[in-house]
């Protein structure tokens, strides 16, 4: 791609470089090269591998750049976003991947903007254009090309950048972005969270072995404490737990296609002001039937009374029924 960049520069760069480039001020970073063949590491200076690569492998096309970069594109930018917008790109800890289309094993190399870009004028130029798009060029760049040459793909994809958290290529004088895939920790949650069958009785509720205990995260909520009840036709219904000495929060949270649909507490505790008593406390149960029974109790002298009762269920769009 580097050589592609420099042929479609070279007649702007000749108006604005005289001689020697400028010098940037950046100590040339080490080039990390993640590679799995020792004969080719021997021939390699200065290469690193890499032990930790990345938790998402895939890479969906995002969009393309605001501008040309010389004004030489012969296509329209329609044709390019349709050309990209359902590729997927796969990148392992060695292997470069388009479905249904090509794969190569890579090597990365770690570089200063001065370093791949080969002039000061060039790097302005493309950190504009990065900017413009909302990317940060930065200190360092990773640029990815075919540890052997011969089993590459066509171009644009035979050197690609990930610059920002961004892969960048270029075609027909357009820069192509693509951003990785994020996959929700509560996939996790969804797979791996024991059901809890109905009835819920306080018993349970209670119980310190019903309670699972994942490291993802559900509607934002700081714990780890989780109920995952049965599904409603395609919602998702969990209680989750947060658990604080002697105060509770249960919070209800139904979700649909991904998305929150109901975030509610509906067990909690009440201090005084000062904070040393509690004056109310809520409670709930469910029964066989999906149909949860809230009760409010207010302290009243030494004991506690039953201030408010609620009876409500979770319909199929993951609302509250009363």
């Amino acid at each position: 791609m580097k050589k592609l960049l420099n042929i479609a520069l070279l007649s702007l760069l000749l108006i604005n470089c005289k001689g020697n480039a400028e010098p940037l001020g950046i100590e040339e970073k080490k080039i990390n090269v993640e590679i799995g063949v020792d004969s080719v590491i021997k021939n390699k200076k200065n290469i690193k591998v890499e032990e930790n690569f990345y938790v998402s492998n895939y890479w969906s096309f995002y969009k393309i750049s605001e501008s040309t970069i010389t004004g030489t594109s012969k296509k329209t930018k329609l044709e390019i976003t349709n050309k990209f917008k359902n590729l997927k790109v796969e990148i392992d800890s060695k292997t470069f991947k388009i479905k249904n289309l090509c794969s190569y094993e890579y090597y990365k190399s770690d570089k200063t903007p001065i370093k791949y870009y080969e002039n000061t004028n060039a790097v302005k130029l493309y950190e504009s254009i990065f900017l413009k798009n909302g990317i940060k060029l930065g200190k360092t760049l990773s640029v990815y090309q075919p540890l052997y040459p011969e089993k590459s793909c066509e171009i644009p994809w035979d050197e690609f950048l990930i610059i920002d958290n961004t892969l960048v290529v270029v075609y027909d004088d357009y820069l192509v972005f693509f951003k990785k895939e994020n996959i929700s920790n509560s996939k996790d949650c969804f797979s791996n969270t024991k059901i809890t069958n109905l009835p819920i009785s306080k018993e349970v509720i209670d119980g310190n072995k019903t309670w699972n205990q994942l490291d993802c995260n559900i509607a934002n909520l700081s714990t780890k404490d989780y109920l995952r009840l049965p599904d409603i036709n395609a919602v998702k219904v969990f209680i989750v737990g947060n658990f604080n000495f002697d105060d509770f929060t249960y919070t209800l949270v139904t979700l649909k296609d991904k998305k929150i649909i109901t975030k509610r507490n509906i067990g909690f505790a009440e201090n005084s002001e000062n904070g040393n008593n509690i004056t109310s406390i809520t409670e709930f149960e469910i029964d066989k039937n999906y149909e949860f029974h809230q009760i409010t109790k207010i302290k009243k002298g030494s004991s506690f009374k039953i201030s408010k009762t609620e009876k409500f269920k979770i319909d199929e769009n993951g609302l509250i029924v009363k």
